[in-house]
């Protein structure tokens, strides 16, 4: 990946890559991003900002132009395209993470999305997610292209539930899950749970990330149960619902295979244990149950100071976990692991779904002896070749890098190809 704005540590290369990986879903146009990439300072989670806040206001005076001009199409693409742009525009700048910044720039991300998705040639519903003591999860359901009514299809609608991650936010979601799904003749749910999105961010109502995942899925798989029974029109299929999610995400889609509604579950190069992933990365004697938490607190601040990735990965934990201290941090996400508790059986014991299971060679982040062997092997219910299937693709032009960033298309080839077989869906059968 050196190769891409080599200017950059591999970090901010990263999200470079994940910006520019959505042109193909009109997320990105590579001109757009070459001039928003050549006004940027290494480390400085300011000039990042900018060039993308200004990339999002030029792009948004285009879509305003497009529809007074009656051009729906280049209205639909523009907006999708500020809409990722203001998403990328606040990444960074999650090392402050009281900045006000952070809360509008996704608010005009959604903004523009919705926008977007009133010129989508398939219809787009917005979701209130009932999540108890009178809070909800904001929603979408993406239904493909064609018509919806059941005397339309020749089958019913199979159902593909994507959740976000440590740090996406589900108008992200469109372009590596969504708008595979629905162009295939799938309906799609995307949401943003406790931790995430504007759910981390909002003043009133706040939610923080949790590790019981399987929770946040039920509340989801609840009410889509009731928006299939209150609209039987939409015509959606519940007995086949795929759940997917990428990285951290493909953690909480394990967590939430549990839940026997869910008929397929695609871990997108998750992890098995983040305690584990976080030991791994600084010698025992460094932990903070050697060191204790004063002197712990005080190296990583100092390592903060003279890392930006160690800075942005921690202050963005205490936005979506609300830790306060490095320590608590540490202790937090210790707590997000597919292990059993108190010898019971893991999380992988009760899964009993057919499962694809990616890797990552090219990985920031974990090994896959860690991750993906480890979580394969703990699939006990599930027979491989038949129930399980393991993807890990070689470069990173066939999706060898973290969340398959830079490779949907093969992504997506891949797992609709798997989803159809195990829905037993042949070509053009589900539209």
């Amino acid at each position: 990946m050196k190769s891409l704005a080599p200017q950059f540590t591999e970090f901010f290369r990263f999200e470079l890559l994940r910006i520019l990986g959505t042109a193909p879903f009109h997320g990105c146009d590579v001109s757009e991003w070459a001039e928003a990439t050549e006004a940027i300072k290494q480390d400085d989670p300011e000039s990042w900002y900018q060039a993308w806040t200004q990339a999002a206001e030029t792009v948004e005076a285009l879509a305003e132009e497009a529809i007074s001009n009656g051009d729906h199409h280049g209205a639909r693409w523009a907006f999708l395209r500020a809409s990722n742009y203001r998403r990328a525009s606040e990444f960074m700048l999650h090392v402050q993470p009281s900045d006000p910044r952070l809360l509008a720039s996704l608010v005009k991300a959604s903004d523009n999305f919705r926008q977007a998705t009133k010129l989508l040639d398939s219809p787009v519903e917005t979701l209130e997610i009932p999540f108890g003591n009178g809070s909800t999860l904001p929603g979408y359901l993406f239904l493909p292209a064609g018509g919806t009514e059941a005397g339309h299809r020749k089958a019913k609608i199979p159902i593909v539930v994507a959740t976000g991650g440590f740090d996406s936010i589900q108008e992200e979601l469109f372009f590596g899950m969504a708008d595979g799904a629905r162009v295939r003749g799938y309906a799609c749910v995307t949401f943003e749970g406790p931790g995430q999105g504007v759910v981390a961010r909002r003043s009133n109502d706040r939610l923080l990330l949790r590790p019981d995942w399987e929770v946040v899925i039920k509340a989801v798989l609840d009410h889509v149960f009731r928006l299939a029974d209150a609209k039987p029109h939409l015509n959606l299929d519940v007995t086949r619902i795929a759940l997917i999610g990428a990285s951290m995400g493909g953690y909480f889609a394990l967590r939430g295979a549990t839940d026997p509604r869910v008929s397929a579950v695609i871990s997108v190069d998750g992890f098995y244990d983040l305690g584990d992933m976080m030991a791994s990365r600084m010698p025992r004697f460094l932990w903070p149950e050697s060191l204790g938490d004063g002197i712990f607190n005080y190296l990583l601040g100092s390592a903060q100071r003279w890392d930006f990735q160690t800075r942005w990965e921690f202050q963005h934990a205490m936005l979506a976990t609300g830790a306060t201290t490095p320590a608590e941090v540490y202790r937090q996400l210790a707590r997000y692991h597919l292990r059993g508790s108190e010898g019971g059986p893991s999380v992988l014991d009760r899964i009993k779904c057919p499962a694809l299971i990616t890797g990552s060679r090219d990985t920031l982040y974990w090994s896959l002896e860690d991750s993906t062997y480890r979580i394969v092997r703990g699939l006990t219910r599930l027979q491989e070749g038949r129930d399980k299937k393991v993807w890990i693709p070689t470069g990173w032009g066939q999706g060898s890098l973290q969340a398959k960033v830079g490779a949907f298309s093969h992504f997506h080839h891949t797992m609709f190809s798997w989803l159809d077989d195990v829905f037993r869906i042949s070509a053009g059968q589900s539209t």
